[in-house]
C-alpha cells in the first residue's frame, strides 16, 4: 500500500513538474488560439500569401520570418510590431482569428481558411 501511494505521489509531482508553458501563463494560452497558418488575399495585387504564427509567437509571412515583437495578445486581437515600427493585427471573433490589419498598408485582410476555399471548389 505505501508503494502505491509513494508511486501517486511521484506521478502527481512529475505532472506537475511538466505543467505546460500555457497553463501556468495566460497570455501564452490565449496565443494558442492564433498560431497555425492563415490565407489572405492582397487585393492590389490579387495575390495570395500566408501569414503563419507558430508556437514560439513568431510570425512568418510567405515563408519569411518576420522581424519583430507580439506587443499585446488578447481574446479579441494578437498585436505584432515589426523592426519599422508598424502594427500587424491579427482580429479575433468567438476563438476563430477572422482578419489580419497591416498598418504598413492601411489594408484589413480577411482570412482564408483552406477548408472554406476547398468547400465554395467543390459547389
Amino acid at each position: 500500500m505505501v508503494n502505491i501511494w509513494r508511486s501517486l505521489r511521484s506521478i502527481n509531482a512529475h505532472r506537475n513538474h511538466h505543467a505546460s508553458d500555457a497553463d501556468s501563463n495566460p497570455a501564452l494560452a490565449l496565443a494558442q488560439i492564433y498560431e497555425g497558418s492563415f490565407d489572405f488575399i492582397d487585393s492590389a495585387t490579387n495575390r495570395r500569401h500566408r501569414l503563419a504564427v507558430n508556437a514560439n509567437l513568431d510570425i512568418i509571412i510567405d515563408n519569411k520570418q518576420l522581424p519583430g515583437q507580439i506587443v499585446g495578445v488578447t481574446r479579441d486581437a494578437l498585436t505584432f510590431i515589426d523592426h519599422f515600427g508598424y502594427h500587424l493585427i491579427i482580429r479575433c471573433t468567438g476563438g476563430i482569428p477572422e482578419t489580419i490589419y497591416d498598418e504598413a498598408e492601411d489594408e484589413t485582410y480577411a482570412i482564408i481558411y483552406p477548408d472554406a476555399v476547398d468547400e465554395d471548389a467543390t459547389e
